[in-house]
């Protein structure tokens, strides 16, 4: 498969548009060249197609911080976790809360890949970078947990090709309702006036019952079936609380 070799000329979304239809695993590498960054290089991690992790020095919040702003932790209680989390060699912060029974898997979860699109989105801020693709040693082995689904990394983003990964928009009618906040709501199977709280209730009863890691035994096909649920569900809810 042949990519374009700078941002310059094409969009990350057309890149991972591409990357997603032909179903490819491997690293999509970006080289930033201009500026005082140049030579910065960012990372994003693809199986199948699908963006399973994502190296980049730029800022993004970290996993305190959006348990925090999602109202999961305290800042009293993250503090001294966090504290706990530097002199300790025993866990991250994930860890820990899982530990201290302040959170739940399901709740982890959704926090770190809410992080990875954050990350992702970050990526879209490049105007010029070395565009360059790897594919995966036969022995590599990465531990990642359940990837971004194509509505996650491609939706909304700026392209330049035509986009064959959503459909074309409709006629529009009297009134314009977001789609994306109604099709979250279906997801969770919540109201249009749900309030936050009942968003964060709503994911985590149907978390609960999909997380793959609750169903240990399940078949290879009814693991993919429980991913690729926990996936719009972590979509849905990380859309509506933002």
């Amino acid at each position: 498969m042949q990519l374009p070799g700078n941002l310059r000329s094409t969009t990350l979304g057309d890149l991972l548009g591409a990357l997603h239809r032909s179903g490819l695993s491997g690293t999509l590498e970006l080289v930033e060249d201009r500026g005082v960054q140049a030579g910065r290089r960012h990372r994003v991690h693809l199986a199948q197609g699908l963006v399973e992790r994502v190296e980049t020095d730029l800022p993004v919040a970290r996993l305190g911080e959006i348990l925090l702003r999602q109202g999961f932790v305290s800042r009293p209680l993250l503090d001294r976790i966090a504290a706990h989390a530097g002199r300790s060699s025993a866990g991250l912060l994930g860890q820990l809360l899982l530990r201290e029974r302040v959170i739940t898997r399901d709740v982890l979860s959704a926090a770190l890949r809410h992080q990875l699109r954050r990350r992702l989105d970050s990526l879209f801020n490049l105007s010029s970078a070395a565009v360059r693709f790897r594919v995966p040693r036969p022995d590599a082995r990465d531990a990642s947990g359940i990837p971004l689904s194509p509505r996650e990394f491609l939706h909304g983003r700026p392209r330049r090709e035509p986009r064959q990964d959503t459909p074309a928009p409709g006629k529009s009618g009297a009134q314009r309702v977001d789609p994306a906040l109604a099709q979250a709501l279906t997801t969770l199977g919540l109201p249009a006036h749900a309030t936050l709280e009942a968003v964060r209730q709503a994911f985590r009863m149907h978390a609960l019952r999909v997380h793959p890691d609750r169903h240990p035994a399940a078949s290879a096909p009814e693991r993919q079936r429980l991913l690729k649920r926990f996936a719009e569900l972590s979509a849905a809810y990380h859309t509506l609380v933002g």
